[in-house]
């Protein structure tokens, strides 16, 4: 038995797929129902106030480590 979770809206009478399902006709399943919820544009605000007020997770990052240069080490060839 294999578990998928497949986002539905509710038309009224039945619940429309908003992705193909990959059942056979007549299929049976069972159905959990959980509400999705979308957060208010006032909601996602107070998260990202929220966000920049928290101090970072690290006191020194080294941005020039992630520079292409350092990731691959083909310092040399782009260097001037």
């Amino acid at each position: 038995m294999s578990t998928r979770v497949i986002e539905a809206e509710y038309d009224g009478k039945v619940f429309v797929p908003k992705q193909p399902v990959p059942l056979s006709a007549g299929q049976v399943v069972r159905l959990f129902i959980q509400e999705v919820t979308t957060p208010s544009e006032a909601e996602w605000e107070a998260f990202f106030q929220d966000l920049d007020r928290r101090p970072p997770r690290t006191s020194s990052f080294d941005f020039d480590a992630l520079r292409r240069e350092n990731l691959y080490g083909d310092r040399d060839e782009y260097s001037p």
